[in-house]
């Protein structure tokens, strides 16, 4: 065997380690989306099972800077997930025009509202798959690592009738920064008060809160101990912001309906890989409303990936499974709190 077929065996049992068996279970479709805030380019994927008459559930996958959406595909295996369970899942692409390292600009100002720049992009993007696919706009969802997962966060902000539950891989509150500055000193030390940023988070939602089916909006944390760039305390910022925005959305009211401290808290621990502390928090009624997960030993990467990788440890738990563990059985438990229409476009 000479040294070029040797380097295309190496390269095609990577790839299988990466992407096992997503070649034959479903297919990317690529997709492209322009309104007054520019345009964006993404990538769908559509599981084998896909039954066009019949609703599908979506999960939106924000990635990190210097990634594209295959990257954000391969460490995390969300596509595996969506085949074994029958969902479809819309990777978004930021630019270097938008970025010049591709990060989602969670961190300014101008892309932290509703119907403005990014998330106006994003929602469009959930408006065309819906358009091409059978989406079930009660099961809607948004997840992302890094700036993807701060993304995540102010998408959940600013349209709370749009998604049905956050996931956060190492992100941040919302509007923990206003500029590249106060961006950087988020991540090194947290961000201003979470309970003062809940309200901004519950203003942000503006008139689309008027929808009594638009309650609370589940939320699920994944951080390691050990990440170099962003400080696990943001993770306990995440929970307070979203546990005081909810306490809003709850009852209007800030009346601790909903508390960042945990009803359970329970110790795991991966098999030859790292332990891990899950807290669980409910509402009023023990219904399971968000989710922090700190992994021991767990760098700035997602965990459980199918493979090592830049920014993926296969030794952690899988948050995608976990990711859409809780968000379907936060949908399941929670009656009447979900949104019964989709509406991306318009004013608030």
């Amino acid at each position: 065997m000479t040294s070029k077929q040797i380097t295309s065996l190496l390269v095609l049992l990577v790839s299988l380690l990466v992407f096992p068996n997503t070649t034959k279970a479903g297919e990317w479709v690529s997709g492209t989306v322009s309104n007054a805030s520019g345009s964006s380019n993404y990538v769908s994927w559509v599981p084998s099972g896909y039954d066009k008459r019949k609703s599908s559930p979506l999960v939106m996958m924000l990635h990190g800077c210097m990634q594209k959406p295959e990257d954000l595909a391969a460490i995390s295996g969300m596509n595996l997930v969506a085949d074994k369970n029958n969902f479809l899942v819309v990777y978004p692409e930021q630019t270097k025009e938008a970025n010049p390292l591709r990060c989602w600009n969670w961190f300014d100002a101008k892309h932290q509202a509703r119907d403005s720049a990014e998330p106006a992009l994003l929602a469009a993007i959930v408006q065309q798959v819906g358009t091409t696919y059978k989406v079930d706009p009660a099961r809607v969802y948004v997840a992302g690592i890094s700036a993807g997962a701060a993304m995540a966060v102010v998408m959940g902000a600013t349209y709370p009738d749009l998604f049905s539950g956050i996931g956060v891989m190492a992100g941040l509150a919302f509007k923990s920064a206003t500029t590249v500055e106060t961006g950087l000193a988020a991540m090194k030390q947290g961000g201003p008060d979470p309970k003062q940023q809940g309200l901004l988070a519950f203003k942000a939602m503006g008139d689309s809160v008027r929808d009594k089916s638009i309650r609370r909006l589940p939320v699920i944390v994944f951080h390691g101990d050990a990440d170099p760039y962003l400080n696990p305390v943001n993770a306990d910022q995440v929970i307070a912001q979203w546990a005081k925005t909810n306490d809003y959305l709850d009852d209007g009211q800030d009346n601790d309906s909903v508390k960042s401290e945990p009803t359970r808290t329970i110790e795991g621990s991966v098999p030859a890989g790292y332990s891990y502390l899950r807290y669980v928090y409910g509402d009023r009624a023990g219904r399971v409303l968000l989710e922090k997960w700190i992994v021991k030993g767990l760098g700035h990467a997602w965990s459980g990936s199918p493979a090592a990788a830049p920014f993926a440890d296969p030794k952690g738990p899988d948050a995608s499974a976990e990711m859409w563990r809780f968000f379907a059985e936060a949908t399941l438990s929670s009656p009447g709190a979900r949104p019964k229409t989709a509406k991306p476009k318009g004013k608030r």
